[in-house]
């Protein structure tokens, strides 16, 4: 892909998400609702790897495709494409009033005690 082609597909996406940015931005509230949903987001630069996202966020690699899923489904970000080999942010946090420092760390499932588990067995 030349210049041209990666500066309209940039135009195209940016066209597309002003004319319903108002919306975006509640939605953004409903969809980024915990602290590393807010990391993950401010990470999604067109080029880092959901592997390498992982590593960062330090939440499974399945939750955050489900998440990518959802944040693209909001039209927050776009998907891997011509341009970008992996989700892209089309907005700053900021710029969605998404304030990270307000959000709650997640609650990772807890695993069970060894006597859980033996019970259980």
């Amino acid at each position: 892909m030349d210049r041209t082609e990666a500066l309209l597909t940039e135009m195209r996406a940016y066209l597309r998400v002003m004319a319903a940015s108002n919306l975006r931005a509640v939605e953004a509230g409903r969809v980024i609702d915990t602290f590393e949903k807010a990391l993950l987001y401010s990470k999604l630069d067109g080029n880092t790897p959901q592997l390498r996202l992982q590593e960062i966020v330090g939440v499974p690699q399945p939750t955050i495709s489900v998440w990518l899923t959802r944040f693209t489904e909001a039209g927050i970000v776009t998907p891997p494409n011509e341009a970008y080999r992996n989700h892209r942010a089309l907005f700053t946090l900021q710029e969605l009033g998404v304030n990270m420092a307000a959000l709650k760390k997640r609650v990772p499932a807890a695993e069970p005690t060894p006597v859980e588990a033996t019970e259980a067995a």
